[in-house]
């Protein structure tokens, strides 16, 4: 019996924690629901605007470079409180506080109730980024793998 009470608390523990770091990843950003869902390193990326549309530039990292792309993959949910206008474009910050620009900016979001944009930052390889902003909305996404 023993047993099973340690296990049920371990397990409670365990889903607590993911549903305290899941909450630490999603915010709302004039009226758009923002969850980041992960994040990639890798040498090209689509510069697509958000949401994806007709603009197909990418980029690319030389070999040889000490940079990367930190590619952040972010969902987005349209709510009933979103009203359209200019949106600011994302801002990543590393351990240290330095703040990197994407080339990426939000494109007409219309009727779209959801979508997915991925946002590609260039950084100096193996830099720990610590979180999203949005203007004044900051999103951790230091215990995501990177």
């Amino acid at each position: 019996m023993q047993t099973r009470h340690r296990f049920a608390l371990a397990l409670a523990v365990a889903l607590s924690g993911a549903a305290m770091l899941g909450a630490q990843t999603t915010q709302t950003y004039k009226g758009l629901e923002v969850h980041v869902a992960g994040i990639e390193r890798v040498t090209i990326v689509s510069l697509a605007d958000c949401p994806p549309g007709a603009n197909t530039q990418r980029g690319v990292i030389k070999p040889g470079e000490a940079t990367e792309f930190a590619a952040v993959k972010v969902d987005f949910k349209v709510t009933p409180a979103f009203k359209p206008g200019v949106l600011a474009k994302p801002v990543l910050t590393d351990a240290t506080g330095k703040t990197y620009n994407t080339a990426q900016s939000f494109a007409e979001i219309g009727s779209t109730p959801s979508f997915t944009c991925t946002f590609a930052f260039r950084v100096p390889k193996g830099t720990k980024v610590t979180k999203l902003g949005l203007e004044s909305v900051s999103i951790d996404v230091a215990s995501m793998g990177q």
